[in-house]
């Protein structure tokens, strides 16, 4: 068990152990290593362990512009809620973001979005990452860079 706001300091951790670093991994061992992250560490608290969703994955992808030119985005995201009565200050987010150049292949992908809501829906969850499109045209193509954040998520 962890301590919610070691996360990213526990996913690093997790990514030296396999002689990986958060600025080049690449995106098939950045999301077996963030999925086997969620799958062995669980976090502290008495909150997890009466609320599922306190501790959910996000997978993400599409292409976007935040004022450095357009590019495609592959993000999971693990959210962790602190709180019972969760304010946004309480919701956390741990992300590792792949980023590509937004070439025709991927742009065609839309943007889209899927969670895991627990544990137990880890298994068909991470099948259905390695199976999506997203994933698929993004092991293909070259990142561009690779962003791991954890913040406030609101």
């Amino acid at each position: 068990m962890f301590k919610p706001q070691n996360a990213r300091q526990e996913f690093e951790a997790i990514l030296r152990g396999r002689g990986l670093h958060e600025d080049s991994v690449n995106l098939i061992d950045g999301c077996e290593a963030f999925f086997d992250f969620y799958r062995d560490q669980r976090p502290s608290g008495r909150v997890f362990e009466q609320h599922e969703d306190a501790d959910m994955l996000l997978f993400q992808w599409g292409t976007f512009d935040w004022g450095t030119g357009e590019h495609f985005a592959f993000n999971l995201t693990r959210q962790i809620i602190v709180h019972e009565d969760a304010e946004d200050q309480d919701i956390w987010q741990l992300s590792l973001t792949f980023e590509f150049d937004a070439e025709d292949d991927l742009r065609s992908l839309g943007n889209g979005n899927k969670w895991c809501h627990s544990l137990l829906e880890l298994p068909e969850f991470r099948e259905y990452v390695r199976r999506s499109s997203a994933f698929t045209a993004c092991a293909e193509n070259q990142v561009r860079r690779t962003e791991l954040e954890y913040g406030i998520a609101g």
